[in-house]
């Protein structure tokens, strides 16, 4: 694991918390996998003190501020066969926002308890489990598009184990402002889903233009 390139070894960089390679003549394994871009079927953010929303969502929300936590359930039936190369929840940091200038370490956890973003609140909010996942360190000039890697969370999606509630997405530490993220409308995913024919358990495909809302981004071979 890593949190800057300081600490890879040399030919490597650090990506969402895993080094990897970055040498010209080395091609990444996820240029022959297949990619697919799934959003959440339920989400909520909570903070400290928030009671229940009906489902409610900010147009922004805060990481690292107020026990800000990201709550993010998908519909991706893996098989037990599948070769998950890479599995990222991808967040995108608000435009507008004035965010203290330090950075903020990011990194998933599974949900093991059943939970309803219209319902759930701070002081009702599910269990979750470490996983060891990496963390993902985010600068105040770094990219738009953060990742956070959920490889192992998302591997044991595999065994249908009922425990399986989604990823909820917390930072180590805490600022004045926290980082702020953005919201897209939740359930485009859904309507993507009905108006393509897809069924429920299918892969809805990836919209061009729609990577806008956190998102589950899986390469698979």
């Amino acid at each position: 694991m890593c949190v800057a390139a300081a600490d890879c070894v040399s030919g490597s960089a650090c990506v969402a918390g895993r080094c990897q390679p970055e040498k010209a003549n080395v091609k990444p394994a996820i240029d022959a996998a297949r990619r697919l871009v799934i959003r959440p079927v339920d989400a909520a953010y909570l903070r400290k003190g928030q009671g229940p929303t009906n489902g409610a969502l900010p147009p922004s929300f805060a990481l690292g501020r107020e026990g800000g936590t990201l709550l993010l359930r998908f519909e991706a039936p893996l098989p037990k066969t599948a070769n998950v190369v890479e599995a990222y929840v991808v967040l995108r940091r608000a435009a507008t926002a004035e965010d203290d200038p330090e950075s903020a370490f990011l990194h998933a956890t599974r949900i093991i308890d059943a939970w309803d973003g219209r319902s759930t609140s701070w002081a009702f909010a599910p269990r979750t489990e470490e996983t060891r996942a990496p963390v993902t360190r985010v600068d105040p000039a770094g990219p738009s598009l953060v990742r956070l890697d959920v490889r192992d969370i998302v591997n044991r999606w595999r065994n249908r184990d009922p425990s399986d509630q989604g990823i909820a997405v917390v930072a180590q530490g805490a600022s004045r402002t926290g980082t702020t993220f953005a919201f897209n409308r939740i359930g485009d995913g859904m309507q993507e889903r009905q108006a393509s024919g897809l069924q429920s358990g299918q892969f809805p495909q990836s919209v061009q233009g729609g990577d806008v809302e956190p998102y589950l981004e899986l390469y698979l071979r």
